[in-house]
C-alpha cells in the first residue's frame, strides 16, 4: 500500500526513518530533472536536491509544511535554482565589464605620482622663462586672457605678445622633451 505525502510525512516527524527515504524516493529524481533542466549542470543540480533534502532534515523538528509536501520541496529547488541564475547572471555581467573596459594605464597611485612630477617639472619650467616670456604665457594660460588683453594689460602690441607665447611654448616643449627622454632612459632595461 501506498501512503499518501501528508502520511509519510507524519510518520517521518514521529521518527520512523522509512518514511523519509519513501519521500526521497518519490521526489529525488523529478527535482533532479527539473534543476538539470534549469541550470544545465548535473553538478549543481545534485547539489540543490541534497540541499532541500538536507534542509528537511535539519528542520524536522520545527518544520511546518502549509502547501503540499510536493509543492514545498520544488519551491525550495526553484528558490535555489533562481539564487544560482541570479548570481550566474552578475558574473556573466561582471566578465563582460571586464572585457570590454579599457586596459589599466597603470594603477592610480602611480598615475597620482606621475601627473604630480610633470606638474612639477612643468612649473620649473615656466620658471626657467625669461621674465617678458613668463609674464605673457602666465597671463594667457593662467588667466587666460586673449592676446589683446595681454597686450593692453602689459603695454606691448599683439605681434609681441604673440611672439613671446611662441617663444614660451618652444621652450617648455624642448624642456620637457628633454625630462621626458631622460626619464625614458631610466626606465630601459640594462
Amino acid at each position: 500500500m501506498q501512503h499518501t505525502d501528508s502520511i509519510l510525512l507524519s510518520r517521518w516527524k514521529s521518527g520512523d526513518q522509512s518514511a523519509f527515504e519513501t519521500l526521497y524516493e518519490r521526489y529525488a529524481v523529478m527535482l533532479l530533472k527539473k534543476a538539470y533542466e534549469k541550470t544545465g549542470d548535473r553538478e549543481t543540480a545534485r547539489e540543490f536536491v541534497q540541499e532541500v533534502f538536507l534542509e528537511l532534515l535539519e528542520r524536522k523538528d520545527r518544520l511546518e509544511i502549509h502547501t503540499s509536501f510536493k509543492a514545498y520541496v520544488f519551491t525550495a529547488l526553484r528558490n535555489r535554482v533562481l539564487n544560482y541564475l541570479h548570481r550566474q547572471s552578475i558574473h556573466h555581467k561582471y566578465e563582460v565589464f571586464q572585457e570590454t573596459r579599457p586596459a589599466a594605464q597603470g594603477n592610480d597611485v602611480e598615475s597620482y605620482l606621475s601627473h604630480k612630477e610633470l606638474t612639477h617639472q612643468l612649473s620649473d619650467a615656466i620658471q626657467q622663462l625669461p621674465e617678458k616670456c613668463r609674464q605673457v604665457f602666465l597671463l594667457s594660460r593662467a588667466e587666460e586672457l586673449s592676446n589683446k588683453e595681454i597686450a593692453e594689460r602689459s603695454g606691448i602690441s599683439v605681434n609681441t605678445v604673440e611672439q613671446h607665447m611662441r617663444k614660451a611654448l618652444r621652450m617648455l616643449r624642448s624642456g620637457l622633451q628633454r625630462t621626458i627622454l631622460l626619464a625614458g632612459a631610466w626606465m630601459l632595461p640594462w
